[in-house]
């Protein structure tokens, strides 16, 4: 295996280009909306419809940032497939995520976000057709649902819950696993190699020890940590090629904390595009009477603080910011990571 870093540079610019837009999108949405920390409320928002639409643009071109940094993706697929369409662009950028990952052997690592692969990408396939309108979706009782009218008619606090978990999920994989990758060479190991001198059950013991301190938050159960360890050990067993020949790939180490990077920085991303991503037509657009917001069919001017999204429109804002700057970080990391091309040995 080896890096296509001509490719990846070019393929960085483009999504630099996206990125772009998206924060001049989100400049503008920072001055319609002022977020009150104390009472965890959106207290001012100048025209709250607008406001909805520029944070759906900032999500859907942070997206696509996303999609292009892969160099999988050519301009018809924005224009004629999915369009505004980001929920589904972004569930089918976690499809070629995890094949990659297959394909470069991650199948172990992909255990500390507790994805089977196999299973994984058969269900988020079928969750993208949904997406796509390809493939109907039914509610329990049998009823027809749409994911459109579902996402604009989220309560305040049903976001609430969203929100959480994309905080918690960002801070399991931003902070926690990445902090433990980080003290991999104090414990021994050394560009995937184990020190001759050490041993390995102390190394193992000890970087149980680093990840249960850094999973202050949310401390992960034994299970947890023991795919962790699996995974690393396994990973460790495939560093070398044919006859014990190094792969040509960047060091393990490093890749491993770019891929949870990327992996964290994708999930934010979903979130954000679930909560955002069906307002980007009824947000602009005038209705010839009041909407109905329990069929999901509203116009701007049925944006107002009763609304989940505009009652939350701060909290919302607040994530988004961080997941730009993120972005704006691992951007370098998710071209790099599919890049990576697999050679036959």
């Amino acid at each position: 295996m080896k890096t296509n870093k001509a490719r990846a540079k070019q393929n960085i610019e483009y999504a630099q280009a996206w990125l772009n837009r998206s924060n001049k999108d989100f400049t503008q949405v920072k001055k319609l909306v002022r977020f009150d920390k104390n009472t965890n409320k959106t207290v001012r928002c100048a025209d709250p419809a607008l406001a909805v639409y520029l944070l759906q643009q900032t999500v859907e071109k942070a997206v696509k940032a996303t999609a292009v940094a892969t160099g999988l993706y050519q301009g018809t697929d924005f224009t004629r497939v999915y369009r505004h369409n980001s929920l589904g662009l972004i569930l089918d950028l976690f499809n070629k995520m995890v094949t990659q990952m297959n394909g470069m052997g991650f199948d172990s690592l992909s255990k500390m976000v507790g994805l089977n692969l196999v299973e994984g990408q058969s269900k988020l396939l079928n969750v993208e057709n949904q997406v796509m309108g390809t493939v109907p979706l039914f509610d329990k009782a049998g009823k027809k649902v749409n994911f459109d009218s579902e996402s604009r008619s989220l309560t305040a606090e049903a976001i609430d819950q969203i929100l959480n978990m994309l905080a918690q999920n960002r801070v399991l994989t931003l902070r926690v696993i990445k902090d433990a990758f980080s003290s991999l060479s104090s414990l021994g190991l050394q560009k995937g190699n184990l020190d001759p001198n050490a041993n390995p059950i102390d190394v193992l013991e000890k970087f149980n020890d680093s990840f249960k301190t850094n999973s202050t938050i949310k401390p992960l159960s034994d299970e947890q940590i023991g795919a962790v360890v699996e995974g690393v050990l396994e990973i460790m067993s495939k560093m070398s090629g044919p006859r014990g020949k190094p792969y040509s790939i960047p060091k393990r180490k490093e890749l491993n904390v770019d891929y949870l990077g990327v992996w964290a920085l994708t999930q934010s991303l979903y979130f954000l595009t679930y909560l955002t991503y069906a307002h980007e037509a009824t947000s602009r657009y005038p209705l010839k009477k009041k909407g109905d917001i329990k069929r999901g069919r509203i116009g701007c001017d049925d944006y107002h603080e009763n609304l989940g999204i505009v009652n939350r429109l701060g909290q919302i804002g607040y994530i988004t910011g961080l997941t730009i700057n993120d972005l704006k970080e691992e951007i370098n990391s998710v071209a790099l990571f599919f890049s990576i091309e697999q050679n036959e040995h």
